[in-house]
């Protein structure tokens, strides 16, 4: 309480130093009305001292009765329209390519909104139809915004500085190396229009100038800005092209104004359970659904926001993610009801909180961020697996129990929610990292996935990542796949031969997931780990040949010939270590049978 009632001091003392201010102030805004050049040639230093000005003014003008009454602030306010209208008028008849040009007419809007209680709603209204309209429905205003995807921050590839052998300043990544070049430039191009179309965003989120609503943001380059940002979470090497998620420029100009765009168009349908619609919508809907564009562009800001956006975060799942409203019959179809997505949505919380470093985030009223609390994304791009790693971590760390949930809990929340994410077409993770996250569901401390429903619903998954990979048609990346960012294959593998040695009670489904490395397509490295270091796991393999990830071909040819690795399958022959009939048998019998036809008999110990 004390620190909110110090800053609300302060901020009076700024509206009082300000007011002070105001015969100075309109003294300057008269100079730049006389002498500055709005054209692009003119000096671009003029117009950004402009935009501070602008700012400084806007500090004063706040809702307060007597700066309404103050005659100073009154002919503050009249100057201030006078310029913005000036400038606008300009923009439409010359255009506004330059950077700073946008910024001046951002810095208007900004301004102008909080003047409108000193010069009157009705004298701001005329300002808003006689400069701003013409403006927006202008030629000029639709080449400005065509720039949207080809200059966003989000889409524009970044490379790392030092791979150039450039070494970084303290620059809050403000200066970036483009694909295919290797001089650095500035991160915001001089045809950036994100700062003008948050302003006008802001105008109509706040109930005016809705009537644009139509102009500004169903219009074609908008619509293929915002396709383009959704079509990162149906691929994931796009995703995963995403180089500046933890960029502070990208958060403070970009990501904040997506979020506002989720506001204004989206929400809504998330919140009265049904599409309600706008012009805006319709347009939209004409090519993309809505309710698809809403969901995915919170998916795609859910990966990259930092800690410093923890309300932010919560946001987008209250309103958007965990609505039932935004998976349609998808949800009937899954079996998945209100109850389920909201015991899911406070899971997923709990592992928010449980990654803040700074717990002053948790609060929307808080004094800046720190470097920790932007340099990364809160949540791994594929989250909604996230909790199967808690029984990964636990079992690492050796602690006596699960933390934050139940083993029940982590493997119907890791398996059935990401299942509904993928359902309407969200990539959260690629095919090597579901094969590593369906392995964690096996190694939790109380063997839950013995019981029918849990071990059901892991065979359902582990069916639909076999369908998946045999559509797909590519081998699966066991040398640099990791999860949570964290774990490598080969770690989680031997967490998982180890569990499946102790406790696997000879599951089908946690075999079938061990045996994808032992196919013949994959390093032989695999295969003499597992036939020599743990070859007694290899009785309790009880999987059938369909439920194998490819065919039993793929685990037969070619014909093996690593002499070590023979040496270990007739070993196990020998001993009788393999239950006659079962895949590892077969897989053993006919690698042996085809090197003896090839070379009559097996080499001495001796040979390497």
């Amino acid at each position: 309480m004390a620190d909110s009632s110090d800053r609300s001091e302060r901020a009076k003392g700024v509206v009082y130093c300000v007011t002070d201010l105001w015969p100075a102030l309109c003294y300057l805004l008269e100079w730049h009305y006389q002498h500055l050049i709005f054209a692009e040639d003119g000096p671009f230093i003029i117009r950004q001292h402009a935009v501070a000005l602008l700012a400084l003014i806007g500090a004063g003008l706040q809702q307060d009765a007597d700066a309404a009454s103050s005659c100073g602030a009154s002919a503050l306010g009249e100057k201030l329209l006078v310029c913005c209208s000036k400038w606008f008028t300009a923009a439409e008849r010359n255009g506004a390519n330059e950077f700073s040009q946008k910024m001046l007419l951002a810095g208007c809007l900004w301004t102008a909104a909080r003047a409108q209680h000193v010069v009157g709603v009705e004298t701001y209204k005329t300002f808003l139809a006689k400069y701003l309209t013409p403006f927006v429905r202008s030629e000029r205003f639709g080449e400005i915004i065509q720039t949207l995807s080809s200059s966003s921050l989000l889409l524009t590839h970044f490379e790392d500085r030092s791979e150039y052998g450039i070494s970084s300043l303290p620059s809050l990544g403000a200066v970036q190396v483009r694909r295919n070049q290797t001089a650095p430039t500035l991160i915001v191009t001089r045809s950036y229009p994100v700062f003008l179309l948050h302003a006008l965003l802001r105008l109509t989120l706040d109930g005016q100038c809705t009537s644009l609503k139509e102009d500004i943001f169903g219009s074609a380059s908008h619509r293929h800005y915002l396709q383009a940002l959704c079509a990162r979470t149906r691929n994931m090497q796009q995703s995963n092209a995403v180089s500046l998620m933890g960029n502070w420029f990208v958060q403070t100009i970009e990501q904040r104004y997506l979020l506002d765009v989720l506001q204004l168009v989206l929400v809504e349908i998330g919140k009265s359970g049904k599409k309600c619609s706008t012009e805006l919508e319709e347009d939209l809907a004409s090519k993309v659904a809505v309710i698809t564009i809403g969901l995915q562009l919170a998916f795609f800001l859910t990966c990259s926001l930092s800690e410093a956006f923890y309300p932010e975060l919560v946001k987008l799942l209250d309103d958007i993610i965990f609505v039932p409203a935004y998976y349609g019959t998808v949800a009937l179809e899954l079996g998945v009801t209100g109850a389920d997505m909201q015991r899911w949505k406070l899971n997923y919380k709990l592992l928010a909180q449980k990654a803040l470093q700074n717990e002053v985030n948790q609060a929307r009223d808080r004094d800046g961020f720190t470097v920790t609390e932007w340099k990364s994304a809160l949540l791994q791009r594929s989250w909604p697996y996230s909790p199967l790693y808690l029984m990964v971590d636990k079992l690492e760390k050796g602690t006596p129990k699960l933390e934050l949930l139940t083993e029940t809990a982590i493997i119907s929340t890791g398996l059935r929610f990401p299942e509904l994410i993928e359902a309407v077409g969200i990539s959260i993770a690629t095919p090597t990292e579901q094969l590593m996250y369906l392995m964690a569901s096996f190694l939790g401390p109380d063997s839950k996935f013995l019981e029918p429903d849990v071990s059901e619903l892991i065979k359902r998954r582990i069916a639909h990542l076999r369908t998946l990979v045999a559509n797909d048609g590519k081998a699966f990346d066991f040398t640099t796949a990791k999860i949570e960012n964290r774990k490598s294959y080969y770690g989680l593998y031997q967490l998982a031969l180890d569990t499946f040695q102790s406790s696997s009670y000879g599951h089908s489904g946690f075999g079938c997931l061990l045996m994808v490395p032992l196919a013949q397509q994959y390093d032989a490295r695999w295969r003499n780990m597992v036939w020599s270091e743990y070859v007694a796991v290899l009785r309790f393999i009880t999987c059938e040949e369909r439920e194998l990830f490819g065919t039993m071909a793929q685990y037969l040819e070619p014909a093996e010939d690593d002499i070590v690795l023979l040496r270990s399958y007739e070993q196990a022959l020998n001993s009788n270590l393999l239950r006659p009939g079962s895949i590892p048998h077969r897989i053993a019998q006919h690698h042996l049978q085809a090197y003896r036809s090839k070379v009559k008999v097996m080499p001495p110990d001796s040979v390497n």
